[in-house]
């Protein structure tokens, strides 16, 4: 564990104490975090964790958080203001007693969000659909934003979707994230993010296409599709496919290409979203349906048509435009019906 509590950054961040984070919290494998003030501002940082892993591995994550700051500070300078604002980056002296690599952290510092959304739509409480349609749409407004800096998110997931006050989300934990001109450390992975919500192509290690944006940004477009029916259900789409496959076509047994286990698997996703339907408001049923059908879609060439203009996917930053439209007429006309528009 680093032990960096009373330490202050280069531009006056002071560490004050250690974050905690709930027992469902799917981040932070490479990381230590705390809590930072400044001038009474209160901040976020993030720390390489130096001491929990073996010096060939360091290298690697030193690489990878370097990447994860440069991704941040082209949001930054790009101005887009539904990602998570970067304050300071640096690296931290811990002092004597450490070999040369361990002895500086590096670290991120970012605005301080109050939580993320999983507890803002736990289908257990009555929600309006009303904030739930706001979540997919600020989401997928932070998710268009990425995609014309020509970043792919690549870990999408109800723990990355951050609130600022009552009526701002942003994105966060940009730690797999990829531009489409800097590789990145994690390129060569087949699967970047977390395996709860992997696409099933990474899962079944199908790296065709090859092209960026329909490899990068059609995962994100499908991460969209299972935020929005976990949103509703709290079901994790795709585990829930996975679970009800025959263990032959299981991606731990699969010895087939992926185009062979494709239509089995789109098969059984519809056959899931149709069982998970009835926990979908009535009144917005189908069209749910059918947008978790597109951007879920097995194929990632596939996924996204209902947001283009002819039917057919527009592969690139705009992927999305239509949902974005979408997603604020839903939330509208369901704040229209008032206070018995209830989850």
């Amino acid at each position: 564990m680093l032990d960096l509590v009373g330490r202050t950054t280069q531009d006056g961040w002071h560490l004050e104490r250690p974050a905690t984070f709930p027992i469902d919290h799917t981040g932070g494998y490479f990381s230590q975090c705390f809590h930072v003030t400044r001038d009474g501002q209160q901040a976020f940082l993030k720390a390489l964790n130096l001491d929990k892993f073996d010096i060939m591995q360091m290298m690697t994550y030193f690489a990878e958080f370097q990447y994860e700051q440069g991704t941040l500070a082209v949001c930054r300078d790009s101005k887009l203001n539904r990602i998570v604002r970067l304050l300071e980056v640096g690296a931290l002296d811990r002092g004597e007693g450490f070999i040369p690599i361990q002895r500086q952290a590096p670290f991120i510092v970012f605005e301080l969000a109050e939580g993320d959304i999983r507890d803002s739509i736990d289908v257990s409480k009555k929600i309006p659909h009303r904030w739930r349609f706001f979540v997919m749409h600020q989401t997928t407004l932070g998710l268009m934003q990425l995609h014309s800096a020509q970043i792919a998110h690549q870990d999408l997931k109800p723990s990355n979707v951050l609130r600022f006050g009552t009526n701002q989300l942003k994105l966060g934990d940009l730690g797999r994230a990829t531009h489409r001109t800097r590789p990145a450390p994690h390129d060569a992975l087949n699967r970047p993010g977390h395996i709860n919500y992997a696409p099933f192509e990474q899962r079944y290690n199908y790296t065709i296409p090859a092209e960026w944006a329909q490899r990068r940004i059609s995962a994100d477009v499908f991460q969209l599709g299972t935020l929005l029916a976990y949103s509703f259900t709290s079901v994790v789409l795709p585990s829930k496919v996975l679970g009800t496959i025959d263990p032959t076509y299981h991606p731990k047994n699969w010895g087939g290409t992926y185009s062979d286990v494709m239509p089995f698997l789109q098969a059984h996703l519809v056959k899931c979203i149709m069982d998970i339907s009835d926990d979908l408001p009535e009144q917005y049923r189908d069209e749910l349906v059918q947008m978790i059908l597109d951007l879920c879609h097995t194929d990632p060439l596939q996924r996204g048509k209902l947001g283009s203009k002819n039917g057919t996917p527009n592969i690139g930053p705009l992927w999305l435009q239509r949902y974005v439209s979408r997603f604020d007429i839903l939330e509208k006309h369901s704040s229209m019906l008032g206070g018995n528009n209830n989850a």
